[in-house]
């Protein structure tokens, strides 16, 4: 665990809001066995590797349910060859269920002490193994600056079972109590990393499909290498007490995946759809600031030929609002990768 310490079971207190809210405060997380039933985690797991079968991410010479990673279709967030797979998985009907599962509603309920809000807007990932001309390993960053809003809090959920080589996340405690930390452009998922040293002692766990990680919004976090040959995939979540404010970001689907009519349209069942609209919310808008302060760094990388700037220019031609910013990225874009226009292809 590269010293690590393993984190804090809070197994035994899951029962016990007031308890629950005291220890993340305190630290900043929190570790729960089997919150979720292994068999819905273990089902949803089935059909997202179908799905990535069909995209070519798996090895063909595999069983599906090994989850071996096909290493020549390696890729990541927010190319254009992922994202052509990787809409199929997120707009999953029972993926999305996993989420708004009673047991985890109950269970932030529990520690909000009053109903909780899951944002309709999350992640999941899917992590091919590291190697040397391929990473795309998380490095330490703070959800705050994505999320914004009031306090919210993640659950991470590995789609399967996931020990410590497999990608694993790391949390560092008590992290959360000093503030947004400063950022730089980063290669990883979330593309914003920290940039000064993380305050807070690191530690990880192995998981079992069904084990859930909560930390807050301000809490420094990381994942662990790929080191197996198996495609990672897990999902995160955020969740607020439903009085609180919430940026407007967080009640649409993720970026480049359409909109919600769109998905829902392929559900079987009108079950919890637009669930959200059930809550009289308090919706503000984003402080994008933070992407600002990221995307001119990026550009004056991008300028003296760092392909470090690579990730972040994607995902500003991709998500950003700006004409002038997604131009001015897409021409870098084309001047990091030699010339190739086919590097920037990007679609909703």
């Amino acid at each position: 665990m590269q010293g690590m310490e393993k984190f804090l079971d809070s197994t035994s207190i899951r029962d016990d809001g007031p308890a629950l809210a005291e220890r993340l405060d305190r630290d900043g997380y929190l570790f729960i066995r089997q919150l979720l039933p292994r068999d819905a985690v273990m089902q949803v797991r089935t059909r997202l590797l179908k799905k990535a079968a069909e995209g070519g991410w798996l090895d063909d010479n595999s069983l599906i349910e090994s989850g071996i990673a096909n290493q020549d279709a390696a890729c990541k967030d927010p190319e254009e060859q992922y994202m052509k797979v990787f809409r199929s998985l997120w707009r999953d009907e029972e993926l999305h269920r996993l989420r708004t599962h009673p047991a985890v509603l109950k269970f932030f309920e529990g520690i909000f002490g009053e109903p909780a809000l899951a944002h309709p807007s999350f992640v999941q990932r899917n992590i091919f193994p590291q190697r040397e001309d391929f990473d795309f390993t998380t490095q330490p960053h703070q959800d705050k600056v994505h999320i914004g809003g009031d306090t919210n809090y993640a659950i991470w959920v590995p789609i399967g079972d996931c020990p410590v080589e497999k990608g694993a996340l790391a949390v560092a405690t008590g992290s959360h109590r000093f503030g947004v930390l400063d950022t730089r452009p980063g290669s990883g998922a979330g593309g914003m990393d920290i940039s000064v040293p993380v305050p807070g002692q690191w530690v990880t766990n192995s998981f079992d499909a069904g084990d859930v990680l909560i930390f807050s919004d301000q809490t420094v976090h990381k994942a662990m290498p790929n080191r197996t040959n198996e495609l990672r995939q897990s999902f995160d979540a955020r969740y607020q007490p439903a009085t609180h404010a919430i940026a407007d970001n967080q009640l649409t689907p993720y970026d480049g995946c359409g909109s919600w009519d769109g998905i829902y349209a392929k559900w079987d069942s009108a079950d919890q759809q637009y669930y959200w609209k059930n809550f009289d919310l308090k919706i503000i808008p984003l402080d994008r600031s933070y992407y600002e302060v990221r995307d001119k760094l990026a550009f004056e990388m991008a300028g003296n030929g760092d392909i470090k700037a690579r990730d972040a220019l994607l995902r500003i031609v991709q998500r950003d609002k700006n004409p002038g910013k997604i131009k001015k990225a897409q021409q870098l874009l084309i001047e990091l990768d030699g010339g190739s226009k086919n590097s920037v292809s990007v679609s909703g």
